[in-house]
């Protein structure tokens, strides 16, 4: 399983759960209630065999959270393709988050290939984004995941406003990550990237052109079935045109901030890309 949602999908017991409450509630605050609920009275079992630390229930109602409102909006999942991957990890952090934000929904999953990923949550009343980030072998098979306190990272964000102050207190251990996400999330408002939603390169090509049978509905749902069942994901990639993999590069990318309007009131970001 290439994305962390999918290994949580099918490694926590209140996965499904969870998601229909989210998906079907009138109001957050009861969806929200009721899964700690769930999930309160699904480890006071598991805690009856195996040894579960404090850092574990902190972090499964954070991670129950996260994947509530990404199965309520969706189930987006944005990737990277190998170039873009490649350049943004070669490219600084910029000082600020853009001034408005360009997501494909307000809760999905970014995925980072090689680092993990986060479940991204975007708070617009607030103009804040929780980021939950997970580590590249989160979720491993079996019960090991209960042990798992360290995979974990909540960071709150909010834009527009330099970064740094926001930062200070994430541990250095998941400054490559943030970095990725951030980068990947300055790098969604660029007018040149273009997202495909395609399904995941690991789903049977049978499959998924049954899916996408031009002509039968029929064969269409009966592919897309046979892709969802055995844990598929559709996924919306993100890539830039003309940007080409490079196997090192002599300079680092950056961004910078370009004022417009008449009053140079507003900014937006713009990316010099490593060469």
């Amino acid at each position: 399983m290439v994305y962390a949602v999918q290994r949580y999908a099918a490694t926590r017991p209140w996965a499904k759960k969870v998601g229909q409450l989210y998906s079907q509630a009138v109001q957050p605050a009861a969806a929200r209630a009721e899964m700690k609920d769930v999930i309160k009275r699904e480890l006071e079992r598991a805690a009856q065999v195996f040894d579960i630390p404090q850092t574990t229930i902190v972090n499964e109602l954070a991670l129950a959270e996260a994947w509530g409102n990404f199965v309520a909006q969706g189930r987006v999942v944005a990737d990277q393709d190998a170039a873009l991957s490649r350049a943004l990890a070669h490219t600084r952090l910029p000082s600020n988050l853009p001034d408005t934000l360009v997501l494909p929904a307000d809760a999905f999953f970014l995925h980072v290939p090689g680092e993990g990923g986060a479940f991204v949550t975007h708070q617009l009343a607030r103009r804040s984004l929780v980021l939950t980030l997970v580590r590249g072998g989160f979720a491993p098979d079996g019960v090991a995941w209960l042990q798992a306190g360290d995979q974990l990272e909540m960071v709150r964000v909010s834009y527009p406003g330099e970064l740094s102050p926001q930062l200070k207190d994430v541990d250095e251990s998941w400054a490559s990550l943030l970095a990725a996400v951030l980068n990947g999330l300055a790098m969604m408002t660029q007018p040149k990237l273009a997202l495909s939603r395609e399904w995941e390169a690991a789903a049977p090509p049978a499959w998924v052109a049954d899916a996408a049978h031009p002509a039968c509905a029929k064969t269409r749902q009966k592919g897309r079935s046979q892709l969802l069942k055995s844990g598929f994901s559709e996924v919306t990639f993100c890539r830039l045109e003309g940007l080409a993999a490079a196997e090192s590069y002599q300079t680092q990318g950056y961004w910078r901030r370009q004022t417009f309007g008449e009053d140079k009131a507003h900014s937006r970001l713009v990316w010099v890309a490593p060469r």
